[in-house]
Parts: C-alpha cells; structure tokens; sequence
C-alpha cells in the first residue's frame, strides 16, 4: 500500500512556506512508517522526474495565461493540463489498496486529480486544505470583487468523493459543512503548527528599543503597511519596524522614508530565524480581508517556535482567536489603525512582552507540526480499518 501525496509546491524545491509545511508532512508521515509517494509539477524541465520517492510531472503553458482560462471558465483550474497529464501517468499505478493525500494551497487541481483517481481505482482519498479554494466561497464572502466564475460547482464536484476532508481552520471547516452537510461527518479541523528548527531559542534582552517584524508576503492582501501607519499615530525613536519580503513594485512599503523603518529582502529560511532569534522581539502579522479569516497564516506558528509575543491585524478567525484567546501577544481587526497603535505602544511595557512570551513558552510543545501530524496519523489509520 502506498500513500500518495499530492502537492503543488515541497521545500527545497519550493522553499516558501507551504513548500516546508508539505515537507514536514511528508517527513512526518514517513517516520510514522507510511509509504509516501510524493506527485508535484516539474516547474524547470520538460521530462518527468522520479527520485527518492518524489515523481515531478512537468507543468507546461504561461501561469499568467493560466490564470486568466481559469478566471473565466475555459479552465476548472490553472493546473487543469497539467492534471490531465498527471492522470494518464498515474491511472495505472494508484491501486484500490492505496491512499490518496490532495492538497490545496488555494488550487484545486491536486483534489480534482485526486478524484479521477479515485474514481478510477476505488482508493481512498484526503482531501487536505491549507487554505479555500481561490475565489470559492467561504462564508458567502468571496476573496474580492474582481470577475471570477463561480468556483462552487467545481469544487463540490470533486470534493465529495473524497473520503475525509482536512481543514486548516475552524472558519473554513464550517463554512464547508454548511455548504455540503451532506458529507459533515467527513470535515475536520487539524492546525498545521510550527515545524522544528535546530536553533537554540535565546532570552534577546531587550535594550532601549523594541524591534518588531512583518515577515511573509507583501501584497494587497495582507497590506503589512498597516504597522507603520499605526505605528506613525505614535511615533517615537524606542520603537523600530522591519519588514521582511519581496517589497518590490509595492508602494505603501517603498515609499516609507524613516529611520526607523528598515526594509530587507527574503533571506534563506536558516537565516531568517537566526535573523530574527537575534534581533527581533515581536512578530507582526497582517491579513486584510473578512474572506481570510478562514486562513491561519503559518507565520504564526513560526513565532510561537521563536518564542516571539506577536502582534496581530487581522480579520475575525482562527488566527485572531490563537493569539489573543491564549494571551500570546495582542490582535485587532485589520482596518482599526487606532487600536493597532494602543497595542504597539502597549509593548513598552517590559512586563508584559515577558509575560506574553512566557505564555508562550509554556504552549510551545502543543503547537509542533510533530505533535499535529499525529492526528494525521490516526486518520490515515482509521481509513485503512474501514
């Protein structure tokens, strides 16, 4: 019996933070015993690859084109040709007596081949989220206004032959539970966590300014600018921000001009958190859309691993209820400037970044990604005593 684990990204391949969060999956399930069988693009050649348990099937066609057939309808999903291959090459190697891991990271082409495959084999299927599909509706909120065709029709064509559907939040386990009650007893929640590093988390002290961090992506969705703006309500020379990430053609970040602003490229992953165990003493996070609310940034979890108090703005969800549920740093809603000043200021206060982090500290063991696949674990159990 095998597990086929199907992915769109896998660190070091793609070292984003999905492409690690995979890997940690991969590895996890692997030391537990389970046969892994990872199927991803080959994004570089145009020959298929099979190495060390990993089959990469080239991906063809220009993403920008991709996305546009798929905006409009002339495709399910951008990866929809690159399915089809996938398909031919994979129908007469999944068998009745194998599993099937589909992930999405937003697309749906992993689930929608992982249910031709099914279909095909009679094997079972997973259906793992990391985040909704792109434009499907969560809530009835849609990620934005901008002309997509309806992704549902799509999504539940090819979601309900699955035989267990993982969530990586509660928003969105519940949004799909009302949107197909049908297939409620097969929906669960399991958060993904924070993978483990080698680095010795240190006690920084904390001299006369306090050094807070956005990290990720810099993009209109999550608008990271939002730091400076409440930061620049109350301005004062004891406070430095960094932002980490491709800033490059984003404005809101290229245009600050402060000296207490610092702006820094993507760094190596190894040398992001020795970046931040050494200099910085607050994690910032930021999403501005009601839609991601059913999203848990993975940032988090890299805080909580780096012992980090964060502050959040983010929309009402998972996240939001993480940090300020178990005290561990303090989270407004997205748009409330004012609110995200108070919480800045806030930290100023030694005692209570210490008390944050300590909260922190004492949690930390519960959020590992080597203590969530476990659950994992059990559910790939369960399917193979059905």
């Amino acid at each position: 019996m095998r597990v086929w684990f199907f992915t769109r990204s896998l660190s070091p391949f793609q070292d984003t933070g999905g492409g690690q969060i995979r890997k940690a999956q991969v590895d996890g399930l692997t030391a537990f015993g389970w046969n892994i069988v990872v199927v991803m693009p080959e994004y570089r050649k145009k020959t298929i690859t099979v190495k060390d348990n990993i089959i990469m099937i080239p991906m063809f066609g220009k993403q920008r084109i991709l996305n546009w057939m798929q905006r409009i309808g002339l495709l399910e999903d951008y990866l929809d040709y690159w399915v089809n291959d996938a398909y031919e090459y994979m129908k007469n190697r999944v068998t009745k007596e194998d599993i099937i891991i589909a992930t999405s990271g937003g697309e749906l082409g992993m689930i929608k081949l992982g249910a031709l495959l099914k279909i095909k084999s009679d094997c079972k299927l997973i259906v793992n989220f990391h985040d909704p599909i792109a434009y499907s509706l969560v809530n009835n909120l849609r990620l934005d206004d901008s002309f997509h065709v309806s992704r549902e029709k799509a999504e539940e064509k090819y979601i309900m032959h699955s035989d267990i559907i993982i969530t990586s939040s509660n928003i969105h386990k519940n949004s799909l539970i009302l949107k197909y009650p049908e297939i409620s007893s097969r929906i669960v929640n399991i958060y993904f966590g924070y993978i483990e590093t080698n680095n010795v988390i240190k006690n920084r002290k904390v001299d006369k300014k306090i050094n807070i961090a956005y990290s990720g992506n810099i993009s209109k969705l999550q608008s990271p600018e939002i730091l400076y703006y409440a930061y620049a309500r109350n301005p004062t020379n004891n406070i430095n921000l960094y932002f980490i990430g491709n800033a490059k053609g984003y404005k809101p970040i290229q245009n600050i001009l402060d000296k207490n602003v610092h702006i820094a490229n993507l760094m190596p992953h190894k040398e992001f958190i020795n970046f931040m165990i050494n200099n910085i003493d607050i994690g910032f996070v930021s999403l501005s859309n009601e839609y991601l609310g059913a999203c848990v940034p993975s940032k988090i979890y890299e805080y909580i691993n780096l012992g980090l108090p964060i502050i959040g703005a983010l929309p009402y969800g998972d996240a939001y209820n993480i940090i300020n549920d178990n005290k561990y740093g303090i989270c407004v809603k997205y748009n409330d400037i004012a609110s995200l000043s108070n919480a800045i200021s806030s930290f100023k206060d030694i005692r209570l970044l210490n008390t944050f982090k300590q909260n922190i500290l004492n949690d930390k063991a519960r959020w590992s990604i080597d203590k969530t696949i476990d659950n994992f674990n059990k559910i790939l159990m369960k399917l193979i005593s059905i």
